[in-house]
This record gives structure tokens, C-alpha cells and sequence, in this order.
């Protein structure tokens, strides 16, 4: 039987090191030697130690707080819960969600734990993919929402489900009916289409009331192919799209 290796921490000096590593990797004027070798020396890091932020306990309160992976305090222990608290490497996060009285905010991870928004919130969880946290408010159960790091509603509470996105193409339903966010741009089209078709590369074809087309992103109107193939008006338009973006 195969038992996971635990891996030790890291100490301060050796998180910095790494740090310092990961801002070398962007200078602009390395060898293709020089970046290869600093590139081994961050994975040999992240294969040698747990670079993942952790819940810890005042034991006088029994509240809660979040440390870096040397042990560093992000959030000081003034909360009840967390559900995703981040790591050093590939989710470096500046805010997470904290559960205080019954509800959930959002706080910084400078060492303060500032209230970035009223904890009013059922429910938090980071949503990396999206930079907005999904959330639940208002006692609504079974469907939810998005807002931002201020607690802004971004996306009305009344999500049921959403998909991995494509290309910053991401596909959003509620009861059935579909919408879709561009990540890119936080443009998005609240889901009231009957069918979307979001193929790989190629433009989003929205369906409604069995008439096909697309929507342009910065107005949100809806157009028939035909319409965007042969109105000169629409010769420029920008539409939702799950085209590569460089």
C-alpha cells in the first residue's frame, strides 16, 4: 500500500526564496538556459514542500484565522469558518470568504482580515475560474448567484448550475433555461435561452422561441444569423465567442 508522503512547510526564508524565484522567471531578457533553470529550481520547491495556506485555532476563543504555508497570519483568528483559504502557488489569493455570526463575508489576507462587505451572505465560495465568489443570499435555497469581492451582485441569485468555461466562455442555466459570461470581459447574458451551442472556436449560437443567433457582448442585443451575415450595421459587432484569446 502506497502512503502519501507528508510534506514539511516551508520556512519564511525559504518562501521568499521562492517568491523571488517565481518574479525572476518574468524578466524579459533571459536565455532560454537562464529560464529553464529557474523554472527547475521553483518546481523543485513546490515538489518539496506543502505550499498550501491553513486554518488555525485560538485555543482561548475558539475562533479561527488563516496562516501562509511558513506560518505567517493572513487572517487573524476572528472568525467562525472558512471554506477555501487558498494556497502559495497557484491560488494566491488577496481576499477569501469568512463565516462570522451565521453569515459570510469577504476579508483581506494582508494580515488584518479586513471586512471588504457585510457579512450578509447565506453562503461564499471563491471562484477562481470567474474572480468572483458564487454566493447565496437572502434565505434563497437551491439557486444562487455571483458577486464580487465587495459583495456587489454581479450575477443575480438565480443560478442552478454552471460549467466549466471554454476559452473564457462560460455556459450559466437556471431551471433549464441557459445564459453565458465572458470571463474575459464580465460581460454576461442572464440565462433565458432555450438552448445555447458553445462549441470549441467558434461563435456561441443562442436559441430562443426556435430562432437562432448571436448576441453582441457590449450591448446584449440579440440577432438573427441572418441579420449578423447581412446587415452592414452588425459588420464590426463583437458577439460571444469561444475563440482563442491571445
Amino acid at each position: 500500500m502506497n502512503i502519501e508522503k507528508k510534506l514539511p512547510r516551508p520556512s519564511v526564508e525559504k518562501l521568499n526564496e521562492f517568491d523571488e524565484l517565481c518574479k525572476q522567471t518574468h524578466a524579459t531578457d533571459l536565455s532560454s538556459e537562464q529560464y529553464q533553470s529557474l523554472i527547475d529550481q521553483v518546481n523543485d520547491i513546490i515538489v518539496s514542500y506543502d505550499l498550501s495556506n491553513y486554518v488555525f485555532e485560538n485555543p482561548a476563543t475558539g475562533k479561527k484565522g488563516v496562516k501562509n504555508p511558513a506560518g505567517v497570519v493572513l487572517v487573524p483568528a476572528d472568525y467562525d469558518e472558512f471554506n477555501f483559504v487558498g494556497d502559495h502557488n497557484i491560488f494566491t489569493v488577496s481576499h477569501i470568504a469568512a463565516k462570522r455570526g451565521g453569515k459570510y463575508g469577504v476579508v483581506t489576507t494582508d494580515g488584518t482580515g479586513k471586512a471588504l462587505c457585510d457579512f450578509r451572505f447565506d453562503y461564499l465560495q471563491w471562484y477562481p475560474y470567474a474572480g468572483l465568489y458564487l454566493a447565496r443570499w437572502d434565505g434563497v435555497e437551491g439557486k444562487f448567484g455571483m458577486v464580487n469581492k465587495d459583495g456587489k451582485v454581479f450575477i443575480p441569485n438565480v443560478l442552478t448550475k454552471l460549467y466549466d468555461p471554454w476559452n473564457d466562455f462560460m455556459l450559466l442555466e437556471s431551471d433549464g433555461k441557459f445564459g453565458g459570461l465572458d470571463i474575459s470581459t464580465f460581460f454576461f447574458v442572464m440565462p433565458e435561452y432555450d438552448n445555447i451551442d458553445a462549441e470549441p472556436d467558434e461563435l456561441v449560437v443562442f436559441h430562443k422561441g426556435g430562432v437562432e443567433g448571436y448576441i453582441v457582448e457590449e450591448t446584449g442585443e440579440f440577432i438573427t444569423k441572418e441579420q449578423y451575415e447581412d446587415d452592414e450595421q452588425y459588420v464590426d459587432a463583437y458577439v460571444y465567442n469561444t475563440y482563442v484569446n491571445l
